[in-house]
């Protein structure tokens, strides 16, 4: 199954290697970084939480999982046109009804420059017009088939260690926060609050509590000084892939990263 979002630093050129690590069976899978969620749809998993900052991502989350008819329904209002794009920008989501808002953020979403999310000084989506060029239009059957992995999930508009007070001991969680490097400039600045480098101490001791609870966690991240020194405790492991310069689909190179998790090859803690 696919996400129906695009999202910057999304994981869907590595899922094959990511499912490696799910442990399957009756554990429930926790993502406290959402983003797309693609690794979750990917799975499927019989039981979730999935959490994230965004207020909007959570809502239109939501608004599918409950009423998808509804939000297709308004989505279909929608002419593909610049003019059409920046007037639904201009319009305060919270003015919106749950699926018109969702029908907005997926028309953004699919609309805007390289899927990116970004809103100003005021929390206000500020990202250009810059449709793909493989086409904008809706798979209508990814979001259908979105609705039914959304109802075994529960959704936390929640910073990522509040999401995780939901974590418990046989739980999977897959952590891929922003990465904040300064060897390289990496897209990072979502919203207001967004996740920065002073939050690494944080993410480094919820890694430990998580461990020392016998939750099972995976974590992604930039391969760069901070990244190392962050997941140094677990073993990192190198991985490659692919990136697009500046946002261009036409200019790709090589890109490293980092994995790592607290379970051992065979399975256990």
């Amino acid at each position: 199954m696919k996400s129906f979002i695009r999202w910057a630093g999304s994981k869907r050129q590595v899922l094959r290697q990511l499912r490696e690590y799910w442990v399957g069976g009756a554990a429930r899978y926790v993502e406290p970084f959402a983003g797309s969620a693609c690794l979750f749809f990917h799975l499927e998993p019989a039981d979730a939480v999935l959490g994230d900052l965004n207020a909007e991502l959570i809502r239109t989350m939501r608004a599918v999982q409950r009423d998808v008819a509804l939000v297709l329904e308004c989505y279909r209002r929608l002419r593909n046109s610049k003019q059409v794009y920046y007037t639904l920008r201009s319009i305060d989501p919270k003015q919106l009804s749950d699926a018109e808002c969702a029908a907005r953020f997926i028309y953004l979403n699919r609309h805007c420059f390289n899927g990116l999310y970004r809103t100003n000084s005021r929390g206000q989506f500020n990202v250009p017009y810059a449709p793909p060029k493989s086409g904008v239009a809706l798979d209508e059957e990814v979001v259908v088939g979105a609705s039914r992995a959304l109802q075994k999930a529960i959704l936390v508009n929640e910073d990522f260690q509040k999401t995780l007070v939901h974590a418990r001991r046989g739980d999977f969680v897959y952590l891929d926060p922003p990465y904040v490097t300064s060897r390289r400039r990496v897209f990072c600045e979502y919203l207001p609050g967004s996740f920065s480098s002073k939050d690494l101490g944080r993410l480094g001791q919820t890694l430990q509590d998580l461990n020392s609870r016998g939750v099972s966690f995976l974590i992604t991240y930039g391969d760069s000084p901070e990244g190392r020194k962050l997941l140094a405790p677990w073993a990192p492991r190198r991985f490659r892939t692919r990136r697009n310069i500046a946002g261009f689909s036409g200019h790709r190179r090589d890109s490293y990263e980092l994995v790592a998790t607290n379970r051992t090859p065979g399975g256990s803690l």
